[in-house]
């Protein structure tokens, strides 16, 4: 007799392989014909729970207990399910919240916005990104302080903050990210090493900011920093609902 198989991917962005498996220990999934597995995407991880049974019935009756327990495990660190892409995820997030998003960028080069326009009916939401390089154009184009560059650095908590700060202000968007950091191959120090980024989403309720130390070379390092930048932005339009 065939069997009927049923199945259901997890997609997740911010563990490790080691992390997702100790978050998953334990999961009930001993009764036969059931598999629970991990695989890597870069920069992202699938988890794939399938279910082997002699009837579709059986198989779905079999599968929910164990899907439940891998979602509640997993929590927002599961971006999405089945083939949603990450930037999917975020548009759609972006749809129903119905509010504008702007970018600012440094490290990243614009690769965040590429990733949002890549998504079909994204001027709906979208109004603009610019991509900051130079101290300079910081200071022009988002009105970043000059004492905050000399003070504290372009790449800085304090300098983010202000880059999301003033793309909201220069564009009338609901929220703003900003993204500023070392790429790499040079320009790191014993203080901010290659891989030091700095994500920051500015709303109207304020500012917040987030260090990260990613490791790689200079793509999947700025690779890295757009997905985190999307996953902030996503963990907080799902904060909203």
């Amino acid at each position: 007799m065939n069997k009927v198989i049923r199945s259901v991917s997890y997609n997740v962005f911010g563990l490790r392989v080691g992390e997702v498996d100790d978050l998953l220990s334990g999961v009930p999934t001993q009764e036969p014909g059931i598999t629970l597995s991990i695989s890597a995407e870069f920069p992202w991880l699938k988890v794939m729970l399938q279910v082997s049974a002699d009837n579709d019935a059986a198989a779905q009756k079999c599968l929910a207990p164990v899907a439940a327990v891998v979602e509640e495990r997993l929590g927002d660190f599961c971006f999405s399910t089945g083939v949603v892409s990450m930037d999917d995820a975020v548009a759609e997030l972006l749809r129903e919240s119905r509010l504008t998003l702007s970018l600012a960028e440094s490290c990243s080069g614009g690769l965040i916005a590429k990733r949002i326009t890549d998504v079909p009916g994204s001027s709906g939401y979208f109004s603009e990104g610019v991509v900051t390089y130079s101290n300079g154009a910081k200071m022009r184009l988002l009105s970043v302080p000059a004492e905050i560059l000399e003070r504290c650095g372009a790449v800085s908590s304090e300098c983010a903050a202000a880059m999301a700060t003033g793309s909201r202000g220069a564009s009338g968007s609901d929220i703003a990210i900003a993204v500023t950091g070392i790429a790499g191959p040079d320009g790191g120090s014993e203080e901010k090493p290659v891989g030091t980024v700095y994500v920051a989403l500015a709303t109207s309720e304020g500012c917040r900011t987030r260090l990260c130390w990613f490791g790689g070379n200079r793509d999947e390092i700025r690779m890295l920093t757009a997905w985190t930048a999307l996953d902030v932005l996503r963990r907080y339009l799902k904060g909203r609902r």
